[in-house]
């Protein structure tokens, strides 16, 4: 009987070691399935993104968008699109993303004459994707001197319409400019047969209307461990109105550099946006001393008489804020340039030059949770919805139920 009675407590002293064994070996296990608990995979979410455009442009009903960036970035993946033209056809355009990298190098084409009147002799872009411990997407786009000459409307003018128009708008001309534009220069000489003269010289001596000669546009995200960073830039454009080989234009508006860029730090989500609109600068040789400055937020008008109309230059700010989701923008809006509104030019040309827009966001890490081995059981805490809570408390309860038994075996022992 003995022999028996140890044998049964031998079995069940096995058997609560084994017990023991296992809850510790269930307890260890549970942890790497225990939801926030380890390391992050995936680390908070990011995101970053910007875009730029060097030009959109409307003559005679006619749309042009051209130079046009994209980079954006978001926890595995990324894209970059950049383009010489982008409407109303594409034309050296390029595109990457995280599974198909792209290059630095440019694609081009041209010249490109789709358009009636309007001449472009480059168009060139480059997209490029990198993902890694620092993930980058960088697009470019490139457009080379725009010609616009649609001088068919102006020439069905019947030529007596189109000198009234002239004669009855100089005076208002030369009034309307000294005020917004400057002083005219008295020394010139300048009269009326000149100024005659010289409109008609430029409109029907092959002139061409406009001459848009634009800078490069690039946008770029970059995302590290520490930061989320994207940016866009527009190095600006110049356009000269009525411009032939031997004289200087009659007017010409130089549109400097825009920007906007986006810095989150992803230890705090804090985002800090800039922005720098563009400075906008008019020449016009025949009527002005020197080149004014027009300030950031205001517009100019240029009274031109007829058949040529009035011309307006709208000068735009940025804005910085934070989005409804929390995000971080900066936007540099474009110039606006509406030129020779005359009744012969079916209303005018309108272009917008060098626009940008960043906008980034990063959510905040949570702090590490360590795990320490209890030496006694810990019941869970009551009233926890939280579910990661439970589970830790369970996880907890079982290394205590391990460890109980396991003494309990080696006491009986």
């Amino acid at each position: 009987m003995t022999r028996v009675v140890a044998s049964g407590v031998e079995v069940v002293m096995n058997v609560r070691r084994m017990i023991g064994v296992a809850a510790l070996g269930a307890a260890a296990t549970s942890l790497a399935f225990v939801p926030g608990v380890g390391a992050q995979t995936d680390g908070p979410a990011y995101a970053g993104s910007s875009s730029g455009e060097a030009l959109n442009l409307s003559v005679f009903g006619q749309g042009l968008t051209a130079g046009t960036t994209l980079a954006e970035l978001a926890p595995g993946t990324g894209t970059a699109q950049g383009s010489g033209v982008a409407a109303p056809f594409e034309a050296g355009v390029t595109s990457a993303s995280e599974t198909d990298p792209g290059s630095a190098e440019e694609t081009c084409e041209g010249p490109i004459n789709e358009i009636p009147g309007v001449s472009i002799n480059l168009a060139c872009s480059s997209s490029q994707v990198s993902m890694g411990e620092t993930s980058t997407a960088a697009a470019t786009g490139r457009v080379g001197t725009i010609v616009l000459n649609p001088v068919a409307p102006i020439l069905e003018t019947p030529l007596a319409e189109v000198v009234e128009g002239v004669e009855g708008g100089v005076d208002e001309l030369l009034a309307g400019l000294e005020p917004v534009l400057g002083p005219i220069d008295e020394g010139t000489g300048l009269g009326l047969e000149d100024t005659l003269g010289e409109l008609f010289d430029r409109l029907f001596g092959g002139a061409d209307l406009a001459t848009v000669t634009l800078g490069d546009t690039a946008s770029t995200t970059t995302v590290d461990a520490a930061t989320v960073t994207t940016s866009c830039v527009a190095e600006g454009a110049r356009v000269d109105v009525l411009s032939v080989l031997d004289a200087p234009p009659l007017i010409s508006v130089i549109v400097g550099q825009a920007g906007s860029e986006v810095v989150v730090d992803r230890a705090t989500g804090t985002g800090t946006p800039t922005v720098n609109p563009a400075l906008v600068t008019v020449e016009a040789p025949t009527l002005l001393d020197e080149p004014i400055t027009v300030p950031v937020g205001q517009t100019i008008e240029i009274p031109l008489p007829e058949p040529f109309g009035s011309s307006f230059i709208r000068v735009a700010d940025g804005a910085t804020g934070t989005n409804e989701d929390g995000s971080t923008f900066a936007t540099a809006n474009a110039v606006s340039i509406d030129l020779l509104n005359g009744e012969a030019f079916q209303g005018g040309i309108e272009l917008e030059l060098a626009g940008c827009t960043s906008v980034a966001s990063g959510a905040v890490a949570a702090p590490p949770t360590t795990l320490v081995a209890p030496s006694e059981p810990i019941l869970p805490t009551t009233g926890s919805n939280d579910t990661n809570t439970l589970a830790l408390a369970g996880v907890v309860g079982l290394a205590g139920l391990g460890l109980a038994l396991l003494r309990r075996s080696g006491a009986s022992a």
